[in-house]
């Protein structure tokens, strides 16, 4: 296994194969100059981004500068491609989980002290100007001293002699710690910290929650326990694609995935206490938006359900009383499912709100109290497959933002802020060499369709 590396201040991303000679196709020498963001984190401040690059297997982290623009701090490449980033709660550690299941801790400013600028290190410049640790030269395990027979005497000056044996490469030159890992693909993770029990001034404890594609929620302990598992959320019958802590109440989990419905625990104990159905309520939205989709799969909606997104965020109404809500996002639906959130943890249907097109990402901004969301701008409603005409998808804005309006107590969208996102997205720099409908609805499909994927077949149950 190739050993990862930190680069700082770099504008692109190189993918390499095993012997170390770029790729040579087209498409790959394109990925590796603007690779795809596949996950996004940021501090609560929004001083600093965290982004995961897809080809490259690189956690990146960038300054947002007071121009508004991003600049890059480090790009350091994971053993393994990272799928789920998330914070710990004092924001000064980076918790990555690949897809192997293991989940690293690293700092997020990299230490200047660390071995990356160790001078007995030894490393090479390549292109792009950064500093690549060099392969050692290939030497026997063996030696004369543990060899002693004429035949293994030979064989060992044969090995020595050999110029084209495949060299040995550094170990990492940045900083990071392997806390867990899982057996089963990793799929999201959370870290959470929770008052002591006990006397009134104990102190927080600190946990890592994962997800896996085996139906598993497992509770770890945090940093530096994270291998002492202290129990799992077990209810779920298909993968667990997503988690969610509410701010208000760090002893609940929101959790969804492949099932057909949500649930919310007490993950301390590993309890249910609560269940709410997702299929009925899409099978409504998809009868009131596009009764056609509907009749073909007869009088409910029979496609799998694969949950990309559960935010939980709170308002104030008019009558100065908090409102609690759970925003709820699918695969391959243009509309945002909301709940409302009681005192027990129990979920309450609200609405369903439709948009322009499939949703894929989701976030809230606490300073607008807004909901801006990504959309699909390739694809038709309700699929993953057929293609838009060019026409249409061309001219389609990719993002949309709902404000909650305490008057009436529901979300809107802002006409405001949505008309300077619309500029924005003009303005933005095209590319002129698009590519063929199919080839960029194929390109894409794979990038922003992957959940149902890890869905099981009847062969692997």
């Amino acid at each position: 296994m190739a050993p990862p590396d930190d680069t700082s201040e770099s504008s692109s991303a190189e993918i390499v194969t095993e012997d170390g000679k770029p790729k040579s196709s087209k498409a790959t020498e394109a990925n590796a100059s603007n690779p795809n963001l596949i996950n996004l984190a940021a501090t609560s401040d929004g001083q600093y981004v965290i982004a995961v690059t897809d080809e490259d297997k690189c956690v990146r982290v960038l300054r947002l500068c007071i121009d508004g623009t991003l600049q890059q701090l480090s790009r350091r490449s994971m053993p393994k491609k990272p799928c789920a980033i998330t914070l710990t709660s004092d924001e000064s550690t980076i918790i990555c989980g690949d897809k192997f299941g293991d989940v690293y801790a690293l700092p997020l400013l990299p230490n200047e002290n660390n071995n990356e600028h160790d001078p007995t290190s030894q490393s090479k410049t390549v292109g792009d100007g950064n500093p690549r640790p060099i392969a050692e030269s290939f030497l026997p395990s063996a030696n004369s001293k543990t060899v002693h027979t004429l035949r293994n005497q030979k064989a060992l000056q044969h090995q020595k002699n050999l110029t084209n044996q495949k060299p040995h490469k550094n170990v990492a030159t940045f900083e990071y710690k392997l806390l867990l890992g899982h057996v089963s693909l990793l799929t999201d993770v959370a870290c959470v910290s929770v008052p002591g029990t006990g006397n009134a001034g104990a102190q927080e404890r600190t946990y890592i929650i994962t997800a896996d594609r085996d139906e598993h929620i497992r509770v770890s302990r945090g940093i530096p326990q994270g291998h002492i598992i202290e129990g799992f959320c077990l209810g779920h019958s298909q993968f667990v694609s997503q988690l969610c802590v509410p701010s208000w109440d760090k002893r609940i989990l929101i959790s969804g995935g492949g099932d057909d419905y949500l649930l919310v625990w007490d993950w301390l104990s590993g309890r249910i206490l609560y269940q709410t159905d997702l299929r009925t309520l899409i099978s409504d939205f998809v009868q009131r938006c596009d009764s056609h989709e509907l009749e073909k799969a007869g009088s409910k909606w029979k496609k799998p359900i694969a949950v990309s997104k559960i935010l939980a965020v709170e308002s104030i109404s008019a009558t100065d009383i908090l409102k609690r809500h759970v925003v709820v996002v699918c695969e391959r639906l243009p509309c945002l499912i909301f709940f409302s959130m009681d005192e027990t943890g129990a979920l309450r249907y609200q609405c369903s709100k439709a948009v322009q097109g499939n949703v894929v990402d989701l976030a809230y901004t606490t300073h607008q109290n807004c909901l801006i969301y990504a959309v699909d701008t390739v694809h038709q409603a309700l699929s993953q497959f057929q293609v838009e005409d060019r026409n249409v998808w061309t001219g389609r804005v990719g993002i949309g933002i709902l404000q909650y309006s305490a008057m009436i107590e529901s979300w809107e969208v802002d006409l405001d802020l949505q008309e300077a996102v619309g500029h924005a997205v003009d303005s933005a720099p095209k590319d002129d060499g698009l590519e063929e409908d199919k080839a960029v609805g194929a390109s894409s499909e794979s990038l922003l369709y992957s959940l149902e994927k890890l869905r099981k077949r009847n062969q692997e149950e």
